[in-house]
């Protein structure tokens, strides 16, 4: 399937920086929240730090954001036509659960549905929806322009068709697609730099970020 209509559902700091990316590769994006204004937060916060790691002008950041066509805390409208849906809610499996169950009855048969959880594999969350075959995990890393790798993974359930669908889509949007063919928590990059950053504070090279905390390896 052809992705064109693509939804970010949740705007914190990487579900807005996905839509932004998303956007600057030419996509048409929605984002919904239930906030408007602190996804507009989020975005206008993008601005600073894309221009200095990319060289980029403020007219380049702004044509990105015109390619965002709306954010909205109405699911039912942001969603009706998506081929794509991206969640990036809170990392709790409670709230994924909830918003799973408000999000798929409101969806196309046509939608495949991804997760950027990165701390969660894709079958501890696949029975929440109703479309195991179009459910996978895309993940992606902070200042997504910069550190361009996405990570793709599946259940047993996902339809290998929906892999090929996501790598092409990965490429579409200038990110190196990495396919696990086994759940991993952690997935690669996670995997790689946790326990580096471990050793770091192990032996007071740095402090240990708050989020390095909920990652769970193994």
């Amino acid at each position: 399937m052809e992705i064109k209509n693509v939804v970010v559902a949740g705007a914190g700091v990487l579900g807005s920086q996905i839509a932004f990316q998303m956007a600057r590769c030419g996509y048409q994006v929605k984002i919904w929240n239930r906030h408007i204004d602190r996804a507009e937060k989020r975005l206008a916060a993008i601005k600073a730090p894309f221009m200095k790691e990319m060289q980029a002008t403020a007219d380049d950041y702004q044509a990105a954001c015109d390619n965002i066509t709306s954010i909205s805390n109405d699911l039912a409208a942001t969603v009706a036509d998506a081929d794509l849906v991206i969640e990036s809610v809170s990392e709790s499996v409670e709230i994924k659960k909830a918003f799973y169950s408000e999000l798929c009855p409101l969806l196309p048969e046509k939608t495949i549905i991804t997760s950027n959880s990165s701390t969660f594999v894709p079958s501890e969350l696949v029975a929440f929806t109703d479309r195991p075959a179009k459910f996978a995990h895309l993940h992606f890393a902070n200042h997504i322009w910069k550190h361009n790798v996405a990570e793709i993974v599946g259940s047993p359930k996902t339809a290998a068709a929906v892999i090929d669908d996501l790598v092409a889509f990965a490429r579409s949007i200038k990110m190196v697609p990495v396919v696990l063919k086994k759940e991993q928590h952690g997935y690669i990059m996670n995997a790689l730099l946790v326990p580096l950053l471990m050793q770091r504070w192990r032996y007071g090279l740095m402090a240990l970020p708050t989020p390095i905390r909920l990652i769970r390896i193994g």
